[in-house]
């Protein structure tokens, strides 16, 4: 049926350390950044898509609950493609998955449209990208990969700190 990945010994080929890495680095600190708080970010516009539905709020709260499940939830099948395929192919789909869900939802109807769109479309397109940046990042970064790692977790912490001052200008 399926099989794991079994490092059997040496590649011969050394993480670099550096060099490109800090390229990659960057790239996941962005895509660690996207793929958290996007979910979050939805719920800036509860009352408009509850009045735009005419929907509850927990009808509403559903978008950002499918979109987050499918961004843990579609780990396995991530895996899979990058083993089959790579971590490149497999981040460049994510992206079309992901713009191709705000898209569809831009022109939505009902809130099933949006489910649709933002919740399985993008979580997806945001799970394919998500998973294979930590893969990357830790095939660019041996002696370095806790620095790495921990810089691309605070990412949460930056996008949160730098947004806290325009909440409160949203909050009238």
């Amino acid at each position: 049926m399926g099989g794991a990945v079994v490092d059997t010994g040496d590649s011969g080929v050394k993480a670099p350390d550096g060099g490109w890495g800090w390229a990659v680095l960057f790239g996941c600190f962005i895509i660690t950044g996207f793929s958290y708080a996007f979910p979050k970010a939805v719920s800036v516009f509860f009352k408009e898509l509850i009045r735009e539905f005419g929907v509850g709020y927990s009808d509403t709260a559903w978008i950002s609950s499918i979109l987050l499940a499918m961004l843990y939830g579609s780990g396995p099948i991530c895996s899979i493609l990058v083993n089959r395929f790579g971590c490149r192919p497999v981040m460049m789909v994510g992206g079309l998955f992901a713009s191709l869900g705000m898209v569809m939802a831009s022109f939505a109807t009902n809130i099933i449209h949006i489910y649709l769109g933002t919740g399985v479309i993008t979580g997806l397109g945001l799970a394919l990208n998500f998973q294979p940046s930590l893969i990357m990042l830790n095939r660019y970064f041996s002696e370095k990969r806790p620095l790495a790692n921990g810089t691309t977790k605070t990412t949460e912490v930056v996008k949160m700190g730098r947004s806290k001052p325009s909440n409160m200008n949203l909050k009238a």
